[in-house]
């Protein structure tokens, strides 16, 4: 009779379904975002730039502003670089190593959905900017805060 049971009554089924549980359990329900002012980079003729680093997995995807969005403004500037460390998400200023100039956070946030597929440069995102939550944009005209949309039906 038990020679042939389902699944369900195998030894591994418990097993598998800890670790679905454990899965479960861990997954995020919110990720961090910090808009860092970078004064002094060598590769940076202004002298000053703005990093907005948006929480990934293992690391902060990173996109170079050369102003700070205002909600519901223009677009400014956004050049996606190289990927930054998490650390820099709990870091409320610092000299960047290799005298690459002195970086301060100037604005931090949440966003509450994990980023799209790594192959995405471009990002529509509902974010806390503030204390407001709006939609971060980075597309090919650049980076954009918009405020949401009041539907009144």
């Amino acid at each position: 009779m038990w020679s042939k049971s389902p699944e369900v009554f195998s030894w591994n089924f418990p097993v598998n379904l800890i670790i679905f549980l454990l899965n479960l359990a861990n997954q995020k329900t919110s990720y961090r975002w910090v808009l860092l002012r970078h004064i002094g980079a060598p590769d940076d003729s202004k002298g000053i730039h703005f990093d907005l680093l948006l929480e990934d997995d293992e690391f902060c995807r990173t996109w170079r502003l050369n102003e700070i969005p205002q909600v519901d403004g223009n677009y400014v500037d956004a050049l996606y670089i190289t990927p930054h460390k998490l650390e820099w998400l709990d870091i409320s200023e610092k000299f960047v190593s290799g005298n690459r100039g002195f970086a301060k956070r100037i604005k931090e946030g949440l966003f509450l959905r994990a980023l799209p597929n790594i192959c995405s440069k471009y990002i529509n995102l509902p974010i806390q900017w503030e204390t407001l939550e709006v939609d971060l944009v980075i597309d090919e005209k650049g980076c954009k805060i918009c405020r949401k949309k009041v539907i009144i039906s």
